[in-house]
């Protein structure tokens, strides 16, 4: 009984949403008529190619692949590398590599990568820029973004844009931080690059100026559709954290 009982709830819930959203009608009478095998029809067919294709599903995914075989994306794509070692192949293996912080591995394979035609290939680049970030070597980070737009002044990236600040940052360069902070803020996809503004206000020893702007930041986030406070959640948390921190300091 218990098993008939979720089934039917099953096949209810399914045939809701059939007509909630809009799809094909006669998904209903598959399943009312067969209710079990038109259910696993219903979600192979409809439901799980759709939600493959969201951001979630896809991070989903991923962290079930990763999972099941640590580091098959870094095999896959240095096998790609050995076979044809070109700027894409690099792009997708540094990327892997610095995605499991192998940061020493990946400025290898870019070295190798950044010569002749592609010695300032803006991608290959930025990836540069990131594993030496991480390995705490702000300068050669700042040094190699500089040189990328130079060499790339059409290139157009907010994560750069952001690391470049966080170089900065890293530096102590206070004034050029703040205003490249500023900067991207106006244009990054997300809360990011206004919550590390607000840090670096207060690193900066503008406690004021810092307490206003999460405030601001918080504000805003209200303001903002559900879909935004909740891919941001991690952000918005760490602003209200700040929040907090530097209501108590006053």
């Amino acid at each position: 009984m218990p098993a008939i009982a979720i089934t039917t709830i099953i096949q209810v819930l399914l045939i809701i949403h059939v007509i909630r959203s809009g799809r094909d009608r006669t998904w209903v009478w598959v399943l009312l008529l067969l209710p079990l095998i038109g259910g696993i029809a219903y979600l192979v067919l409809e439901l799980i190619p759709e939600w493959r294709g969201t951001v979630s599903g896809q991070r989903t995914q991923r962290l079930v692949k990763e999972t099941l075989d640590p580091g098959a994306d870094i095999r896959s794509c240095e096998r790609a590398w050995e076979q044809s070692p070109n700027a894409e192949n690099a792009r997708l293996y540094a990327a892997a590599l610095i995605h499991h912080q192998h940061y020493p591995k990946a400025l290898e394979i870019l070295d190798q990568a950044t010569t002749g035609l592609f010695r300032y290939e803006p991608n290959l680049l930025l990836l540069q820029a990131q594993a030496q970030f991480e390995m705490k070597d702000f300068q050669a980070a700042k040094d190699c973004l500089e040189s990328l737009i130079e060499e790339n002044p059409e290139f157009k990236s907010a994560e750069g844009h952001l690391l470049y600040a966080r170089s900065l940052e890293a530096l102590e360069q206070w004034p050029e931080a703040l205003e490249n902070y500023v900067a991207v803020s106006n244009y990054f996809p997300g809360a990011e690059a206004r919550f590390r503004y607000c840090q670096a206000l207060q690193r900066s020893g503008q406690a004021q100026a810092a307490s206003e702007e999460v405030t601001l930041l918080l504000k805003d986030a209200e303001l903002a559709p559900a879909h935004f406070r909740k891919s941001q959640k991690s952000w918005l948390h760490q602003a209200k954290h700040l929040q907090h921190e530097l209501s108590e300091a006053e």
